[in-house]
């Protein structure tokens, strides 16, 4: 026992220690990066475990990326998934050789990605109810068009996407639910089309977005998305992989989300989910 108090007296007298230790390191941080928030430092510092120098090399990156992708005073303009198009493909033709002023700022690929706001209720020990709200970003592959833009400018996009919707000041994480089910009037690609799109993906939002996924569900998934998944997870973090879940089930354009997702998600937050996708459909 008095071992056991020792080091509960020991760890309670290091909190202050550990705190002024973060501090400066963000304080540190901040200086190195000036551009950054006080968020994105403690996001980076958390990812990097502590270490200061890789903290302020990998925010270094993402605002670099910014710097080089994004475009605040357009930002206010259009809406999220307009403002991620647009740079997406004026990026990706700059990088074919072509002339940013030749963009069709009227091109807008399909939107495949929506962020939802879901207010859960339950209550409390005493009775009382407790009021939860999470955001969750609803993503459909099958709405990919490669015919309008390739799998590395779609992947551009939702970086962007995320970015522009993503507060910089706010350390709040989201869920994303990759629902691979066909639909109505979708563009339907192969799944093995969107291999390299997931590929993409992976790495921008490991690099760019450190400790902004709460989880990741994707379903309803054939056997054949655990062969995809596999080579996936290469390029993926440990943290990442541990954070996501797979539920098998058809995946057909009028299947039914598989009865297991209930597991993870509230049956009114599902419901919520299916009239969006359904809404999508031509």
């Amino acid at each position: 026992m008095s071992s056991g108090s020792g080091f509960i007296g020991n760890k309670t007298r290091s909190e202050p220690a550990k705190t002024e230790l973060n501090s400066t390191k963000l304080s540190n941080i901040h200086q190195a990066v000036p551009g950054s928030t006080h968020a994105e430092g403690q996001r980076f510092l958390t990812d990097r475990k502590g270490d200061t120098a890789a903290a302020v090399n990998k925010l270094r990156s993402y605002l670099g990326w910014r710097k080089h992708y994004c475009d605040d005073g357009l930002a206010a303009h259009l809406d999220s998934w307009s403002y991620a198009t647009q740079l997406a493909i004026r990026a990706s033709t700059n990088g074919n050789g072509g002339d940013a002023q030749d963009v069709d700022d009227t091109l807008k690929l399909p939107c495949p990605v929506y962020v939802h706001e879901h207010t859960q209720t339950s209550k409390d020990n005493k009775g009382g109810n407790i009021i939860t709200k999470k955001n969750y970003i609803q993503f459909f592959p099958a709405r990919i068009d490669t015919r309008l833009a390739d799998t590395p400018t779609y992947a551009l996009a939702l970086a962007l996407y995320i970015d522009h919707v993503l507060d910089r000041n706010s350390t709040g994480r989201v869920t994303l639910l990759i629902d691979v089910r066909k639909g109505h009037g979708w563009a339907n690609i192969n799944a093995f089309q969107l291999l390299p799109f997931i590929q993409s993906t992976s790495r921008l939002l490991c690099d760019l977005f450190p400790l902004r996924l709460d989880s990741c569900l994707i379903f309803p998934v054939p056997k054949l998305a655990n062969v995809i998944w596999k080579k996936v997870q290469l390029f993926v973090g440990t943290d990442t992989r541990k954070k996501v879940c797979l539920v098998t089930g058809p995946a057909g354009k009028n299947n039914k989300v598989p009865k297991k997702l209930s597991d993870y998600l509230e049956e009114g937050l599902i419901t919520e989910l299916e009239e969006r996708r359904k809404s999508m459909f031509s």
